[in-house]
Order: structure tokens, then sequence, then C-alpha cells
């Protein structure tokens, strides 16, 4: 028992604790979409990929990735179905910074869609690879 109660080993068992709160994670809000670089959102792209874009409209217009259509998170679930996705067609997911994408992704899974995969790093990342964007 004085095992636990010295500091360091107080502070390892915590930071233990949280690594392992941060894995279970996902499965504990019933997401099953994964998290890809921006490399391998390229290839999910060149495999004719749909992207959603979950920024705002302004933001959007700014800057987006090449046939990525805008679908800021406030209107996902009112709007998801005017887009005509295929549920069986992998769906890429962006955002500013990979956090609102990964609200998305919970969505669109809940919404049975089979193969959703979050940008990681979003669009930040996207443009410091130095990967086209466009504007409208």
């Amino acid at each position: 028992m004085d095992f636990f109660l010295q500091p360091m080993n107080l502070a390892l068992a915590a930071i233990a604790a949280i690594s392992g709160g941060a894995l279970l994670w996902p499965a504990l809000t019933g997401s099953r979409a994964s998290r890809i670089t921006v490399t391998e959102a390229t290839m999910l792209i060149n495999k004719r990929a749909q992207i959603i874009d979950v920024r705002s409209a302004e933001a959007y217009a700014a800057g987006h990735i090449q046939n990525a259509k805008s679908l800021p998170l406030s209107n996902l679930n009112e709007q998801l179905p005017l887009l005509k996705l295929k549920k069986d067609k992998s769906v890429l997911v962006v955002c500013d910074r990979g956090v609102s994408a990964v609200k998305a992704a919970v969505l669109l899974t809940k919404a049975e869609y089979a193969d959703v995969h979050v940008i990681e790093g979003g669009l930040n990342a996207w443009k410091d690879a130095q990967l086209p964007i466009v504007k409208s």
C-alpha cells in the first residue's frame, strides 16, 4: 500500500490511467472512424473518396480541398441527406485541426456510413504538406 502513497508512483499511476482512458475514448464514444495522415487521405481521394468539410461556410469559401462538399458541423444532421453520399464509399472528414471532424465522424458512423476517416491535423496539416486547396 505504501507504493501508491509515494508522490512519484501516484503520478505515474495517474498518467497510466489517463493514457488508458485516451485509448478507450473512441470505443466509448461509438466512433469507428479512423484518423489518417494527409498522405493516406490523398491515396483515398485518388480512389474517389467522398470529402466533407465541416468548417463554416466562410472558412470553406476561403479555401478547401478540391471536390470537398461543405457541410458545417452545426448543420450536419439536417443537411446530410441532401448531399446524397454513398454509404458504401470512403468518406473523408476535414476541419481546421481535426477536432470538429471527429464529432462529425461519430455522427456519420451512427448514420451507418461504413468507411469514415478523419484527416489528422485537418486542413492545417493539408496546407503544411503543401497540398493544393481551391477557393470558391
